[in-house]
């Protein structure tokens, strides 16, 4: 199987046979390999220190941020100088440092957000959820997946300030919560998405004594796919198959994953687009220190489904966080 039909039927996946059946015709071929996530063979106590399955989710939106920053830094040429992710925020996504998100008109916050997407879909069910997290960032070349995005405490970020990130482990934890993860990511200028498969290995009981997690290779190298019309231009996409929010059972309130996202990103940098595929709604959110401050969005008052929810192929660059409008441009308007 060509790699471009492996990419197109995981981003059509929808439930974990599918990815489980895709694994398995790849696997077949002799020049597919399996390499130890963080390219360390016990890798598995450094993966399974989170408890939360909701806060590991937001280690992704985190991730997500930054690719967003790292872009703006790149077409700003880092100027002018941020000394954290709010000062890079306010340079280069136009967001006020003073009031900030609360600050923006609803249409800019509601823009921005589509930057950033989590999308909750049925899966199996509350304890095995499809979640995505998209970012329409810098993206990632494939020859730098497996020193980031695949690597374990790393110090790809510790020397910038203007990005959240700092011990290169964060968004590592979702792992522990699904089947199977599948990352792919498109880097700006590139004609390639580079993507892979995570997922937890069992080893031989009389030979180990735990498994580990590993990634799909292919030709010594992450899999690789040219690119075709209707693709994001730039951006990550990180799909979980399989998991586990059984804690957040509910729709809305203090047991979803909406309100864990409203609780926990108490006060983000940039807004996010949650869309609820299993009841059928969508939001804007923003934290709750910017709601106090009278930050009002579509859907806010529970009486509406909210901003306008896109339908489509997943390869859609709309449901990559494509907004037709550059980041740097959100709040310059001088209504604001």
């Amino acid at each position: 199987m060509e790699n471009r039909a492996i990419l197109d039927r995981l981003m059509a996946a929808e439930k974990v046979e599918d990815v489980r059946a895709v694994l398995a015709e790849c696997r077949q071929h002799p020049t597919v390999d399996l390499v130890p996530f963080g390219r360390l063979d016990n890798n598995r106590g450094a993966i399974e220190v989170a408890s939360d399955p909701a806060r590991s989710a937001i280690e992704r939106v985190t991730n997500a941020h930054d690719a967003i920053l790292e872009y703006e830094h790149d077409q700003h040429d880092g100027k002018p100088k941020s000394g954290s992710p709010r000062e890079a925020a306010a340079h280069w996504l136009g967001v006020p440092m003073k009031g900030e998100l609360s600050a923006l008109g609803t249409g800019d916050r509601q823009r921005l957000a589509a930057e950033t997407v989590v999308r909750l879909e049925e899966g199996e069910g509350w304890q095995s959820r499809l979640l995505t997290v998209i970012d329409r960032g810098t993206g990632i070349a494939p020859e730098q997946m497996e020193g980031t995005i695949l690597s374990l405490n790393e110090s790809n970020k510790i020397q910038k300030h203007y990005l959240a990130g700092t011990y290169g482990q964060g968004g590592s934890s979702t792992l522990v919560f699904s089947k199977y993860v599948l990352i792919a990511s498109r880097a700006v200028g590139s004609d390639e998405i580079a993507f892979t498969v995570v997922w937890y290995q069992d080893l031989p009981a009389d030979q180990y004594k735990t498994g580990r997690y590993v990634y799909l290779t292919r030709d010594g190298g992450l899999l690789t796919a040219k690119v075709e019309d209707g693709d994001p231009e730039r951006g990550t996409v990180v799909r979980h198959f399989g998991y586990d929010l059984s804690g957040c059972t509910s729709s809305i309130g203090p047991k979803s994953l909406y309100g864990a996202l409203q609780r926990v990103l108490f006060d983000p940098v940039a807004p996010i687009r949650f869309e609820n595929r299993v009841h059928g709604w969508n939001r804007t959110i923003k934290g709750s220190r910017n709601a106090l401050n009278g930050a009002v969005d579509d859907g806010d008052d529970g009486t509406a489904k909210g901003p306008e929810i896109t339908t489509g192929s997943l390869r859609s660059t709309s449901l990559w966080g494509t907004t037709g409008r550059s980041a740097s441009s959100i709040g310059s308007s001088p209504a604001n």
